[in-house]
Formats: C-alpha cells, structure tokens, sequence
C-alpha cells in the first residue's frame, strides 16, 4: 500500500534513524594480541571500536612443495582448507626488482611466508589468507566458499564506558569459546574478527496538511518533537544507547549461532538498553552495512550471501502513523 494514500496520520513528522558501518577492520584471531599493541590500527582511544563480529572461514595455506623460481617472478599453490579436502589455487607473482634468485621461507602450519633472494633481500611477508582478497588475485579467484560467515555480534562498552574493543576480546569468554569449537569441529577453519564502528544518519519526514487527522493530531507534541531534530543536529542519543540498538538490531538480522539475546525480543519497548528511541518516538531504524571493500561477503543461516545488508525495524507497530519501510526495504 502507498503511505501517501492514506489521510488520517495522528503525527503530523515523523523521524527515521539509519546506523549504517561507517568503518571496519578485519584481523585474524591467532593474530589479535598483536593488533593490540599495534598503535598505527584503525581503531585506537581516541577513535574506538563499538561493536565486533566473530567470523569463520576457511583456512588458507601454502604449499611449500609447490614453489617454483622462473627467473623474476615464482609460482606456488594456495591451499583452501575444507572438510572433504583442499581446493588448489594456482598463484603467480612478479618481482622485476629481485637481482637473484628467489626462494620460500615458509614453517609449520605454512599460513604466512616470506620471499626473499639469495643475499636474504626481502620480496615479500605474507598471510595466504590475506594475500587472496588482494584486488590482483581477485581478479581470477572468486570462490564463494571464502566468504565469512558471522557466528556472533557483540559490544565492547566497558562498565567505565571504555569502548576499545580489540583490548577486550583477547580474554572474551565467547571468543574462547568459538575458538576452541573450531579446533574440535571445524579445524579446516579460521576464526576472524570484524571490528566495526557504526554512524547514524537521522531523517525528519514532515506530512502535508492533507496526510493528518485533524482531530487526533497533536499539534504541540509535534512541534517539540521538530525541535529536538533541529536543536540537536539530527536525534541526539547516547553513545551507549546507539550500541545497544544496533547490536541487538544486527543480532535480529543475521541471528547468528552463538548469540541469544535480542533474536526473538527486538525490537521491544520495554527494553530499558535502548529505550531512549522510544521515549523520543522514533518511527524506525534501519542498519546497513555494505563490506565491497572486503571484497568476500557476509552470511549466517538466515541471511544469504551479499556484499550489501540492509534492514529496516519498526520500533511500534502503529498501523495510524506514516512508515517509508515499503520504500526502504531492499527488493
């Protein structure tokens, strides 16, 4: 049904919320008390991450067997880890600078390596499974088995309101706990972390005369509500009542495995971790995420493979008030 065909709306504005992911970092697990000393990340004191992801995907190795020197440039073997055995990727690379020639520096379990040529000059570090989202190897390797898929969403959002999250997840007991079900259960597998930080866009939509119902329509709360918009900027909330709205948002969305809070109770307005959106009345909130940067998607049993998430809430089901869902939703 058209919004715009309906005249009896007992608000004559209406405000819509989208928190969209405004910037991202992917790190791999084994590696992530590294990170965390590394000052020169993303994310740090003064520009922190909210809200992580915790992935899984294949392993990606090399095979040491396979290294071949062809004058300046080598050819090895990827190998994509799986339960009913490994997949091959054949992997060229150039180094037009190498004056002699080149030789593999690789160990046990072979998931990161080195390049160097015989006066031990360094050509190349790298880790497999970061080296094959590289736009180069992209090109001619697109396989969907090395998209992520999402086992958990959480906060970090210290009880002091410290927000660094890449800090608290080394001793996180959920983490802890994925980790070692992938060593039992999937040990083909890698356990990835996605921090994030997520921004809010606020929109004020304003009927016409002729959308509202003069006799419901509450003239002095609408125009307060207008005034809170333009006074603040946009809807003004606090840093810790944004997180929690868009974890259990995202949580609703994807439904991962290992979460349970927020699948079958968001949103819901008695929920005091958010309930600064209601008290305001905002119509709706959308969360969107778009990872074309990372180049592989994002999925969960419920949520296909795509490179683009998009998710419009209702916060109440009023069925007098004006939605822009059925123009917002991804078809």
């Amino acid at each position: 049904m058209n919004p715009f065909d309906i005249h009896n709306y007992k608000l004559g504005s209406e405000g819509f919320l989208s928190m969209y992911l405004d910037q991202y970092q992917l790190i791999l697990g084994s590696d992530l008390e590294n990170y965390a000393a590394d000052e020169s990340l993303i994310f740090n004191k003064e520009n922190p991450s909210h809200i992580y992801f915790i992935l899984r995907r294949p392993k990606v190795t090399i095979d040491p067997n396979s290294f071949r020197n062809e004058q300046n440039s080598v050819k090895f073997d990827f190998l994509i880890h799986g339960k009913e055995g490994n997949d091959t990727l054949n992997m060229v690379a150039e180094f037009p600078e190498a004056k002699t020639p080149l030789k593999l520096i690789t160990k046990y379990p072979y998931n990161l390596f080195e390049i160097i040529d015989e006066t031990d000059e360094p050509h190349l570090f790298a880790r497999p499974s970061s080296l094959i989202d590289h736009n180069i190897i992209l090109d001619n390797v697109s396989p969907a088995v090395l998209d992520y898929e999402i086992l958990y969403i959480g906060q970090a959002f210290g009880q002091n309101g410290e927000r660094e999250a890449i800090n608290r997840l080394s001793s996180h007991k959920t983490l802890q706990k994925i980790s070692l079900h992938s060593l039992t259960e999937n040990p083909e597998s890698d356990v990835w972390i996605l921090l994030t930080k997520f921004s809010q866009v606020s929109v004020l939509f304003g009927l016409g005369d002729d959308l509202v119902d003069k006799e419901s329509y509450d003239k002095d709360k609408d125009l307060e509500f207008v005034d809170h918009f333009f006074s603040n900027n946009g809807f003004k909330f606090s840093d810790k009542q944004k997180i929690n709205l868009t974890e259990a948002a995202l949580i609703k969305y994807f439904e991962p495995k290992y979460n349970i809070e927020f699948k079958n109770n968001f949103p819901k307005a008695n929920h005091k971790s958010y309930s600064e959106y209601y008290n305001l009345d905002i119509r709706a909130v959308n969360i969107e995420l778009d990872t074309s940067e990372l180049k592989r998607k994002l999925y969960t049993d419920k949520v296909p493979r795509t490179l683009r998430h998009s998710k419009m809430f209702e916060l109440k089901d009023d069925k007098d008030r004006f939605t822009l869902f059925s123009f917002l939703q991804p078809t």
